[in-house]
């Protein structure tokens, strides 16, 4: 019985328990029978239960092989629900689906960049995202240009989805209680930018962010193959001032700076 089953913290196990909540949840990812879902982590199934009821076919991950036959046993009426016990981190979608699908997931700290990476790598399958994380990430992943909290994590997700943060959680409705908030972030795929030289740009953004608090020509100098002058000129160019910081500038700003950078580098 998953009651008398302890949370394991080499997987980082905080088991929502809440049922409210996880209605919420699943609620920002409107799942229904037309839906393909995949879950990031059954745990102990609270969230899979709710999305198995929408009809929704359902592909839910568990790395932890000691849930997997009580998941197995409580899904088992369900036809559209296949557990599977892999590491979600290392699945490609079109092993089990060809179709778009909608992602869920309440995602341990330690595992949220890499799954926002493995976000980035297959965006274009990705139509709706419902992931719930320490809320100190989820603050910067959903941040707006000109705050503290803006960054190249913030930019790089939101090129290709509309990013809220649609909840906060206290430690409470876990268990074990964590001792930091989480909050829910709702992922909505858009075509807002088109970015045909991404790796410059990936490489351009963090760079401008590698001393926060340096000026942004500062920064951008230790790109190779550019002089100051070639700085200066670029963002002059995007008729910005010299003394900006990486934090002041919106995506349009970087993706205008990339393409600036490459002009005066390749000129």
């Amino acid at each position: 019985m998953f009651c008398f089953f302890m949370p394991k913290r080499r997987f980082s196990q905080n088991f929502l328990t809440d049922r409210g909540i996880a209605e919420r949840i699943v609620a920002f990812l409107e799942p229904g029978a037309v839906d393909t879902v995949l879950e990031i982590g059954a745990g102990r199934g609270i969230l899979t239960e709710i999305i198995a009821a929408s009809g929704a076919r359902l592909y839910s991950f568990e790395i932890d092989r000691d849930l997997i036959e009580n998941l197995n046993n409580k899904f088992a009426p369900y036809k559209n629900v296949t557990i599977i016990n892999r590491d979600f981190l290392a699945i490609i979608p079109d092993e089990y689906t060809a179709e778009k699908f909608k992602l869920i997931g309440n995602i341990p700290y330690d595992i949220t960049s890499p799954l926002l990476e493995w976000m980035l790598r297959f965006r274009e399958t990705i139509t709706r995202a419902v992931i719930t994380t320490q809320k100190e990430l989820a603050d910067r992943i959903a941040a707006s240009p000109d705050s503290k909290d803006w960054a190249p994590i913030s930019i790089f997700h939101q090129c290709f989805f509309d990013i809220r943060k649609v909840m906060s959680i206290s430690g409470g409705a876990f268990y074990p209680p964590p001792n930091v908030k989480s909050a829910t972030l709702l992922f909505s795929a858009n075509e807002k930018h088109h970015i045909p030289f991404w790796d410059d740009f990936e490489r351009i953004v963090r760079q401008a962010f590698h001393q926060r608090r340096k000026l942004l020509s500062n920064n951008l100098m230790h790109l190779p193959g550019l002089t100051r002058e070639n700085i200066h000129a670029a963002i002059a160019s995007l008729g910005l001032p010299q003394n900006i910081r990486a934090e002041q500038l919106a995506i349009e700003d970087f993706i205008r700076l990339t393409k600036a950078v490459l002009s005066v580098k390749n000129a």
